[in-house]
């Protein structure tokens, strides 16, 4: 089965996102969406305020969507408790107090799709976290992205070592700290690995240790993993690479130190950039014809530019020294290229100009030479920074500069 993301979200650098066609059958699909269920959809209004308490009236609701409204309230003492038959709930984007722990949904054993997006994660005694629900979720997001929250030393709350369909799970932004092999102490189930598990993502938290090595026996059909932005140390599982449904991996801006992957045959999206990573990066891990984007770091290596299909690459905010390969030329489908902010050298190759090429960044280099040797023939280039007093390039033609924008910073 194809990874179902589109190509047209990742030209910035972010990270792909997952399409639910891939994660659940169609019968499911259409149960959820065709109208037939009692549902009830207050999305992306203004509403404000306390949810009513008419509403713990309708007990035989299946569907409830107020997610993108102003909505306020510790959801714990609101009507929501009383909707005893919901099957999917979404509170996306409002003001709720939302217990991590799910106590006020432990009775709901009908609750399969529960999306918690910014709002406010409440913590709780060590107690409630101990509580066995009824449910068992397929999908559990719950990340409280907000630059203004601070970090707060929470529990993995014990539910999630009982659910034994769950296909998504999203803890990412919340700032939980302190949890050492939080990837086990999250999701491990002692007997009973989780064939059924398809992405997770606990990016941008404080958990650390080491990624455990049995994450493949217990997650053994991943299509998305991404841990990004905590503080995981050692070595990348090398059994990572037997995961013949992976796509999408992403272990950057962690302390790993060591690459022990084998091979990834069908790695669409790979970002290992901003660890700690010593010596080559194996070149089989790279034999997937379906790699697209691709971010590194270490020594800057000639063989990736053998990855026809790529039309993504950010190497920026490394440590590579020397030339732009020449292989570089090889890259027909190329449209962002971000080298910037290493120690690259000497002038640009002359036929550095893929023809898709929208994107170039190469601030904050040692790069010489007339930039009119390369993307002369990019008719599709929109930007390229340069900075003047780091890349001393000489001769920038009028003809580049009618078809891109500089950023001039020194």
């Amino acid at each position: 089965m194809e990874m179902g993301f589109t190509d047209d979200c990742f030209t910035d650098g972010s990270r792909p996102s997952v399409n639910p066609s891939v994660l659940f059958s169609p019968t499911e699909l259409i149960a959820i969406t065709d109208g037939m269920n009692p549902s009830l959809d207050l999305s992306e209004n203004n509403f404000g305020g306390s949810l009513p308490d008419c509403l713990g009236n309708l007990s035989s609701l299946q569907l409830l969507d107020v997610s993108s409204n102003q909505f306020t309230e510790n959801i714990a003492s609101g009507p929501l408790t009383n909707l005893i038959s919901i099957e999917s709930l979404s509170l996306s984007n409002n003001l709720f107090e939302v217990p991590i722990s799910m106590k006020p949904f432990m009775n709901h054993s009908s609750l399969k799709f529960f999306s918690s997006e910014n709002n406010r994660l409440v913590t709780e005694p060590m107690s409630f976290h101990d509580l066995i629900s009824k449910f068992q979720l397929v999908f559990f997001r719950f990340y409280t992205y907000s630059t203004t929250l601070e970090a707060v030393n929470v529990e993995i709350p014990n539910f999630l070592y009982h659910q034994y369909d769950l296909r998504v799970l999203d803890l990412s932004y919340n700032n939980i700290i302190g949890i050492e092999n939080s990837v086990v102490g999250t999701l491990q189930l002692q007997d009973h690995p989780n064939p059924n598990m398809k992405v997770i993502d606990i990016s941008n938290n404080h958990m650390n240790g080491q990624i455990p090595n049995n994450i493949c026996l217990i997650f053994p059909n991943l299509w998305s993993l991404t841990m990004a932005e905590n503080r995981f140390t050692g070595c990348i599982p090398s059994c990572l690479g037997n995961i013949s449904s992976l796509g999408i991996l992403d272990l950057s801006n962690n302390q790993l130190s060591t690459v022990k992957l084998k091979q990834l045959t069908t790695i669409t999206f790979l970002k290992l950039s901003n660890n700690n990573l010593g010596g080559q990066i194996p070149t089989s891990v790279f034999n997937s014809s379906r790699l697209y984007f691709l971010y590194l770091n270490g020594m800057l290596p000639r063989w990736f530019f053998n990855l026809k299909h790529i039309f993504t690459i950010d190497l920026s905010k490394n440590h590579f020294n020397g030339p732009i390969p020449v292989d570089f030329c090889k890259l027909d489908q190329l449209e962002y290229l971000d080298l910037s902010e290493n120690n690259l050298s000497a002038s640009i190759p002359s036929c550095s100009d893929p023809p898709q090429i929208t994107h170039v960044h190469l601030s904050n280099n040692r790069l010489s030479g007339p930039l009119t040797n390369g993307f002369y023939n990019s008719s599709s280039l929109i930007t390229i920074p340069l900075t003047i007093m780091i890349n001393p390039l000489r001769k920038v033609s009028l003809c580049l500069m009618m078809n891109a924008s500089f950023s001039f910073r020194g």
